[in-house]
């Protein structure tokens, strides 16, 4: 039936009055954008699977957050090989996922509840079974011939190049329908788009316009680091040293990293893609939004070359603190030097997302081992929500969930099991979100399964438990995001990162034409003194429980606070 009218539905989609989120100028420069993660966030019909329906009936739980926007990862057609990330139509709901009407449904609850909804979009590459594809692949000849990055062999039958895919193994994969090698950069299941040829651009443009014409806010674009290649195929020189930081997850010994990722990753033929894309999306009123992925490459050094002047998105996910070691002097060293390249870009601040290792147990182990796990989250929010640039929340981190650790033989993630034992994968961030502590399988599902377990330390971590807890993690953060709505110079101001001298204290100033904000973070588990002249003033802000003492700002183990010193006039 679903396929029978979902043109009909469309049409008269169209025709209903909706209801308008409220537009503010530039409302994404300082927003909190959640991240709904679809196959674990909630199953509504017991199949084990999270789905559009489990979304709707938490639209209250999300909105009660006090964010600005919700991102859904891919619900569309999928062999699910990777779990979405491998499309067969961009302009359909994936059945498992739940139907077209329930997508339009989440729409306008959306907007209902004032907040914008961003799509998960894949631009650069589609499933081996998209028609476009299957397709490309039957001939050399055919109309499509040339939508994919297809190559000969070399001489001797080895792939073209050196290029690695970030999965493990080469990124070339033969095909004996052309006798040609067809180039994926991630699994050899989702073939890379020529987006270089203007048909394909065009195509995957028209597929982004379907979304906007229905009244989608936006879109975060994934993989856009891959949205071209060099047209000469050159091969990649070694990397000085093996396993950079700036390279994505797949363990210390992947051999992805063993490459400078020169000609295959943010190459300059992309330029001209994207401005084409944020074309596409600034002919619509009020203007749409487009957040970019670029993983595998320096976050802050893109955030500039790419957000500056209105050059191609709005901005781009910064990877970097995902990346950075967990000291204060190394994170101190990445802050400055992000605040030395992003001038007039804008970034969003990732700390983790379903592609990598949970906050507290990524940035914070050392905390989460001496069982200060709550204050440990509270205090990487903190962090998140007062650095400069928005918010990009993954569900499950206002929970203050730890990054369990899977057995191999519960994997589901492709990536995971290729490399593994030195790569655990991405599970471990996906179980399913803990909704009620004594319930089965904590209220994610009334099926007998779940696609991935839920692990027993999240059980006590439930939603349930923590709504109940005035000092929950969950409650901390509804009541600091609502305290930030308050704070411009938070949102929208410039920042100046401190230096070091001071660590495991972490310094940074936050600031606008009104005054500025001192920020001050305690990665230590000892109290610490952290000196201020006597014009400057605490904060009153949720859980800031630092105490202002004539020589400066104590804080204790864990904590934070904030300092203001008004602008003095004349």
């Amino acid at each position: 039936m679903e396929a029978r009218t979902r043109e009909t539905l469309l049409a008269e989609y169209a025709k209903e009055p909706k209801l308008e989120p409220p537009v503010r100028q530039e409302w994404w420069r300082g927003a909190v954008i959640y991240e709904a993660y679809i196959r674990s966030f909630r199953d509504s019909n017991g199949d084990g699977i999270g789905d559009l329906r489990g979304v709707i009936e938490k639209l209250d739980y999300i909105a009660g957050l006090g964010v600005d926007a919700l991102w859904l990862s891919p619900f569309y057609p999928s062999p699910q090989k990777d779990f979405g990330y491998d499309v067969t139509d961009m302009r359909n709901v994936d059945p498992q996922a739940g139907s077209m009407s329930d997508l339009l449904e989440l729409l306008k609850g959306v907007h209902d509840r004032g907040l914008k909804l961003l799509l998960d979009f894949i631009p650069a590459h589609t499933s081996e079974d998209h028609p476009w594809f299957s397709e490309s692949r039957s001939s050399r000849d055919n109309d499509r011939a040339d939508w994919y990055i297809w190559a000969d062999a070399a001489r001797d039958g080895c792939p073209p190049n050196n290029w690695l895919s970030s999965f493990g193994g080469s990124a070339w994969e033969w095909d004996p329908r052309r006798s040609q090698y067809y180039y994926h950069p991630f699994l050899s299941c989702q073939p890379a788009l020529n987006l270089q040829k203007e048909e394909v651009l065009e195509a995957v443009i028209a597929e982004m316009r379907f979304w906007l014409d229905l009244g989608v806010d936006g879109f975060r674009l994934d993989a856009v680091q891959c949205l071209a290649c060099d047209p000469e195929l050159r091969s990649n020189p070694p990397a000085p040293r093996a396993g950079s930081p700036i390279l994505l997850g797949g363990g210390p010994n992947n051999p992805f990293g063993r490459q400078l990722h020169e000609f295959d990753r943010d190459v300059p033929e992309a330029v001209p893609i994207l401005k084409r894309l944020r074309e596409a999306v600034s002919d619509y009123t009020p203007e749409r939004v487009l957040i970019g992925e670029l993983a595998d490459v320096d976050s802050s050094r893109a955030a500039e070359k790419y957000t500056a002047e209105g050059k191609a998105f709005h901005a781009v996910y910064d990877f970097d603190l995902i990346n950075s070691p967990a000291n204060v002097s190394d994170i101190t060293a990445m802050l400055q030097r992000r605040d030395d390249y992003l001038r007039t870009g804008w970034l969003y601040n990732v700390f983790t997302n379903h592609d990598s290792t949970r906050a507290v147990s990524n940035l914070a182990s050392f905390a989460v081992d001496a069982g200060h796990r709550c204050e440990a989250a509270k205090l990487l929010l903190f962090l998140q929500f007062t650095l400069k640039g928005g918010c990009a929340i993954f569900q499950g981190e206002e929970l203050g969930l730890p990054h369990p650790h899977l057995p191999r033989e519960v994997l589901q993630d492709p990536w995971g099991l290729a490399l593994w034992p030195d790569f655990e994968g991405r599970d471990g961030a996906r179980t399913p979100l803990p909704w009620t502590a004594d319930a089965r399988h904590a209220g994610f599902t009334t099926g007998n399964d779940t696609w991935l377990p839920v692990p027993d330390e999240h059980l006590t971590l439930a939603v349930d438990q923590q709504e109940r807890d005035p000092r929950s993690t969950l409650n901390f953060m509804k009541e600091f995001v609502r305290w930030r709505q308050r704070q411009p110079a938070l949102k929208f101001g410039g920042e100046v990162v401190h230096g070091d001298r001071l660590a495991p204290l972490l310094s940074y100033d936050r600031f606008d034409n009104r005054g500025t904000l001192r920020c001050v973070v305690n990665f230590s588990l000892d109290e610490r003194l952290f000196p201020a002249k006597p014009d400057w003033k605490p904060v009153k802000a949720p859980d800031c429980v630092s105490k202002r003492e004539p020589a400066g700002l104590t804080l204790p183990p864990l904590g934070f606070g904030i300092l203001k010193r008004q602008v003095t006039e004349g």
